[in-house]
C-alpha cells in the first residue's frame, strides 16, 4: 500500500522521537511541526479548494473564532477540501479542515462556525497530545482513514484496524462545549450549533453516506445536543430577555432576517412592550415582503417607544406607506401566456427528468463496475512499508506520482458520481435531487397564478416569469448534459485505470538495489508507463470536474430563480435589504459596495435573482457587478453563465446563492418541530 508511504514513515518516526512516553504531552513547537507534517501530506492527499472567494469566506469565519483561543502560541489556519462529504476534521499545531461538501450542507455562517469551533476546540485542549499522546496523535494525524474513499483505502490507508481510535466521547463534548463558547464569543449565534447537530441527526437517522464517516467518528446528534442545551448560552432558563434581543439584533444586523424576525417574536412575547424589538421586527418584516404586518409593528413602537424610537419609527411608516406609489408598474403581462409557458415548462422537465434517468441509471452501471476495478487494482500495489524511503530516490518519485495519481482519481469519481446521480428523479413516491428542486420552483411560480386576485407583490414578480422560465429550462439541460459528461468521463477513468494496470504490473517485480532503491534498469522501464497512466488519470478528472460544474451550474440557477421569487424588486424598499445584505456579505476589501441601485435593475431588465449571482460573481473575480452585466449582456449570456465564462467554480457560486437565498427563509425552529415529529431524534439539514 502506496499512497502515504513517504509522508507516513517520516511523521511516525518524528512523532516516535517526539513522544518518548505517553504520558507526556508534546511540546508545542512538537506540535506545530507534526502538524506541518501531515498539512503537507493531507495537502498531497486530496484536492484543496482554490476559489479566492469561498476561501476568504471560510477564513474570516475561522480567524473570527480564532481570535478568542487561549493558545496564543499556535499559528491557526484553515483550508478547504474539494469533496462533496459532510466532514471537518483538525490535526496538530492549529491546523483545521473543512470538506466544500459541508460548507454546502450549512445554512448559515453561524453553523460552519459551530462547526469550525468544535474542531478548534480539540485543539484548545490538546485532545491530541495529552494523556495518550502517541496513540492520538496517530489517530488524527493518519486516522483520517475514515474521510478516505474506498478507491483511496485500496490505494494505502496506512492505519490498520489495530491502530485506528476515535476520539473518546468526552473529548468530543468537551469540543462542543468549548466551540459554543468560542463561537458565542465571536458574535454568532449559539442556537446554530443546536441546529447544525439536528441537521446531521435527520441525515444519521436516514443513514446516508455523505455523513457516515463524520458520524462514525462523533457521538450521536441526540447525546451531544441534550449536553449543550445544559450550558448558559442554550439553558432557556438562564437565556435572558436582554440577551436574546442581542443575539436578534446581531442577526438582522448580518441580513439573517428570517431567523431575526422568529428570535424578536420570542423576546416580545416576554416582553410585549419593547419598543427596540418591535422597531428591529418592523425592519424584518419589511425585508420579507410583510408590509403590513410592519407597518403595524412600527406604529406600535412608535407608541410605546420614547423619542427618539417615536421618530425612527414614524419615518418608517412614512416609507411604507409610499411604497405602492413607487412599486415596478410594468405592462402586466398576458396571464394566460403566462400558464402556457409553466405548463410547457413542466412538460420539459417531464421530459428532461425521462431523458436523464435513462442516463442516470446506466450511469450508476458504470459507477459500480468501475469501483469493483478500481478495487481490484488497488491489491495489485506492491508493499513498501517495510522500505526505507529517502529524498531524491526513485522509489520517492514513483510514491509522490501515486498519490497524485490517487487524488485526481478520488476527485474524478466524485464528481462523476455527483453530475450523474445528483439530478435525482421525479418518479411517485421517488422525488429527489435537482429535479425535484425545479419541480418544486416551477410549482412555487403558478402558485400566484392560481391565487383569486393575485397578490399585489406576486404582480410585480410576473414580468420576470419568461427569464425564471429560461433558467429552469436551462438547468434542466445543464442536468442532462452533466450526466452525459460525468458517464464520459466514467469511460475515460475505466480506460486510465487499464494504463495505470499496465504501470502496476512491472512496478510488482521491480528490483530493488543494494541502497534499497529501484533498480535503474527497471527504473527506466517503467517512468513512461507511469507518465502515460498519470496523463489519462489527469485527463479523466477534468473531464469528471466538467461533469461536476454542469451539476452546480443547475443548482446555482435554480437557486438564482428562487431568490427572484422572494419579491425583493417590488419596491425600492425591499430592494434596499438585499443590497445591504449583499453589501454584508461580499463588500470589498475596503468596506465599499458598489452594487447597482434599484432604477438600474429596472432599466437594465434585470431581477433581485441577476443582481444576486452578478454580484457574487463580481466579488469572486475581482470586479464590478455592472461590469458582469455589461459582459453578459454584451455576449449574450445568463449570470450563470457568465460565471462559468470567467472560470468561476460554480459550486462556490451555488453555496452563495444558497446562502443569499436563506437569508429571507432560514427557519430552524420550523425545521425542529417537523423533525421532532419523527420517531428518531431531531433533525435538518446543513452543518
Amino acid at each position: 500500500m502506496l499512497r502515504r508511504i513517504v509522508p507516513f514513515v517520516v511523521t511516525l518516526t518524528l512523532l516516535a522521537n517526539m513522544v518518548p512516553q505517553p504520558a507526556l504531552a508534546m511540546s508545542t513547537q512538537a506540535e506545530i511541526a507534526a502538524g506541518q507534517a501531515a498539512d503537507s501530506d493531507i495537502v498531497q492527499t486530496y484536492v484543496i479548494e482554490t476559489d479566492p472567494l469561498l476561501n476568504a469566506y471560510v477564513k474570516s469565519i475561522g480567524d473570527k473564532l480564532f481570535a478568542g483561543t487561549a493558545r496564543k502560541d499556535v499559528p491557526y489556519n484553515i483550508k478547504i477540501i474539494k469533496a462533496g462529504d459532510v466532514n471537518a476534521f483538525s490535526t496538530l499545531g492549529g491546523y483545521v479542515y473543512v470538506y466544500e461538501g459541508l460548507i454546502d450542507f450549512v445554512q448559515s455562517d453561524d453553523e460552519l462556525a459551530g462547526v469550525i469551533g468544535h474542531e478548534t476546540g480539540h485543539i484548545e485542549r490538546r485532545h491530541v497530545v495529552s494523556g495518550q499522546a502517541k496513540a492520538q496523535a496517530l489517530n488524527l494525524l493518519f486516522g483520517i482513514a475514515s474521510l478516505f474513499s474506498p478507491f483511496l483505502y485500496n490505494f494505502g490507508n496506512l492505519i490498520q484496524a489495530g491502530i485506528q481510535q476515535k476520539m473518546s466521547r468526552a473529548d468530543e463534548i468537551q469540543a462542543d462545549r468549548y466551540g459554543l463558547q468560542l463561537m458565542s464569543r465571536a458574535g454568532y449565534d449559539p442556537q446554530a450549533m443546536l441546529t447544525m447537530l439536528d441537521h446531521l441527526g435527520t441525515l444519521e437517522d436516514e443513514h446516508s453516506d455523505i455523513v457516515t464517516r463524520y458520524l462514525a467518528d462523533h457521538p450521536a446528534s441526540p447525546d451531544r445536543i441534550k449536553h449543550l442545551v445544559g450550558y448558559p448560552e442554550l439553558d432557556p432558563t438562564k437565556v435572558t430577555t436582554d440577551q436574546l434581543l442581542v443575539q436578534a439584533v446581531s442577526d438582522e444586523e448580518r441580513a439573517r432576517y428570517h431567523v431575526a424576525m422568529l428570535e424578536l417574536q420570542q423576546v416580545l412575547k416576554k416582553d410585549p412592550g419593547n419598543a427596540e424589538a418591535l422597531l428591529k421586527l418592523g425592519q424584518a418584516q419589511l425585508a420579507l415582503g410583510q408590509t403590513s404586518k410592519s407597518e403595524q409593528t412600527l406604529a406600535e413602537a412608535a407608541q410605546k417607544g420614547n423619542g427618539a424610537t417615536q421618530a425612527v419609527a414614524q419615518e418608517r411608516i412614512t416609507a411604507l406607506r409610499s411604497i405602492d406609489s413607487r412599486r415596478v408598474s410594468l405592462t402586466r403581462p398576458n396571464l394566460d401566456r403566462l400558464r402556457t409557458a409553466l405548463n410547457e415548462a413542466q412538460q420539459q422537465l417531464q421530459v428532461a427528468a425521462s431523458q436523464i434517468q435513462v442516463r442516470r441509471d446506466q450511469g450508476r452501471a458504470q459507477l459500480k463496475n468501475l469501483q469493483a476495478r478500481v478495487d481490484a487494482i488497488g491489491y495489485e500495489l506492491p508493499d513498501l512499508s517495510n522500505v526505507q524511503i529517502r529524498n531524491g530516490s526513485r522509489i520517492e518519485a514513483i510514491v509522490k506520482n501515486l498519490e497524485g495519481m490517487s487524488r485526481a482519481l478520488n476527485s474524478g469519481m466524485d464528481d462523476a458520481g455527483n453530475a450523474i446521480g445528483g439530478p435525482g428523479s421525479l418518479d411517485r413516491g421517488k422525488e429527489s435531487g435537482l429535479l425535484r428542486e425545479s419541480a418544486d420552483v416551477l410549482k412555487q411560480m403558478r402558485a400566484p397564478l392560481d391565487a383569486a386576485p393575485i397578490p399585489t407583490d406576486s404582480l410585480a414578480v410576473l414580468p420576470s416569469y419568461p427569464a425564471m422560465l429560461q433558467n429552469i429550462s436551462d438547468a434542466d439541460a445543464d442536468m442532462l448534459r452533466g450526466v452525459d459528461a460525468g458517464r464520459a468521463s466514467v469511460l475515460m477513468i475505466d480506460q486510465a485505470m487499464g494504463d495505470l494496470d499496465e504501470f502496476l504490473r512491472p512496478l510488482q517485480h521491480a528490483q530493488m538495489n543494494f541502497s534499497g532503491d529501484i533498480s535503474q534498469l527497471d527504473y527506466n522501464a517503467i517512468v513512461p508507463l507511469m507518465q502515460k497512466a498519470n496523463d489519462s488519470i489527469n485527463k479523466a478528472a477534468t473531464a469528471a470536474a466538467q461533469s461536476a460544474q454542469l451539476y452546480n451550474m443547475a443548482r446555482s440557477r435554480q437557486l438564482q430563480t428562487r431568490v427572484a421569487m422572494l419579491g425583493l424588486g417590488t419596491s425600492p424598499e425591499r430592494y434596499a435589504t438585499l443590497r445591504y445584505a449583499l453589501g454584508n456579505r461580499f463588500s470589498s476589501d475596503d468596506g465599499t459596495y458598489d452594487g447597482i441601485s434599484w432604477d438600474a435593475m429596472i432599466k437594465q431588465n434585470l431581477n433581485p435573482g441577476d443582481v444576486t449571482v452578478a454580484t457574487i460573481v463580481a466579488a469572486d473575480t475581482k470586479t464590478t457587478t455592472q461590469a458582469i452585466i455589461d459582459d453578459a449582456k454584451l455576449n449574450h449570456r445568463s449570470m450563470v453563465d457568465e460565471a462559468n465564462a470567467r472560470g468561476m467554480h460554480a459550486w462556490p457560486l451555488e453555496i452563495f446563492t444558497g446562502l443569499m437565498y436563506l437569508d429571507y427563509t432560514d427557519d430552524p425552529a420550523d425545521e425542529t418541530r417537523r423533525n421532532g415529529d419523527a420517531a428518531s431524534p431531531a433533525g435538518i439539514t446543513p452543518m
